[in-house]
């Protein structure tokens, strides 16, 4: 293999951690085989988050060690409306959702909330790869 075969498939793998919906699409568009932009898109969402699980939870406990240093109230009314959203929806709700939002937002939720259950990186990861196809299934099926 080329080397130019590892930046193409880097380039979309970070264009789908980046904006995740637009990607299939896209890659379907410039002619890419649906397999691949399968591949691709679950890829670059699994690596992203993957890659954000430590970043989140670093940034997380510095801004707890921060706030509780300065005498700042935990609870404020957003911080509650997300707590709402928390538990009325779960982990689930959450990874369903993460298509629509996009895998850093999805991320930053789920490591937030749900940091502490070992099932939170792999039910993410699931729910983006079937995100993934049923995106580059509608793709497809649009631009044939």
């Amino acid at each position: 293999m080329e080397w130019s075969t590892f930046f193409e498939a880097g380039g979309w793998m970070v264009f789908s951690f980046v904006k995740f919906v637009v990607m299939p699409s896209t890659a379907v568009a410039a002619g890419l085989d649906p397999w691949r932009v399968f591949a691709y898109s679950a890829g670059g969402a699994a690596v992203g988050l993957l890659a954000l699980q430590p970043v989140v939870r670093s940034l997380f406990g510095w801004r707890s060690r921060v706030r509780r240093r300065k005498g700042k109230r935990a609870f404020t009314p957003n911080r509650r409306r997300i707590v709402s959203v928390k538990q009325n929806f779960g982990l689930l709700g959450i990874a369903l959702l993460g298509g629509l939002v996009g895998v850093p937002v999805g991320a930053l939720l789920a490591f937030k909330y749900f940091e502490n259950r070992s099932d939170t990186l792999p039910v993410m990861i699931i729910a983006y790869a079937a995100w993934s196809a049923l995106l580059t299934t509608l793709s497809v099926q649009a631009f044939i």
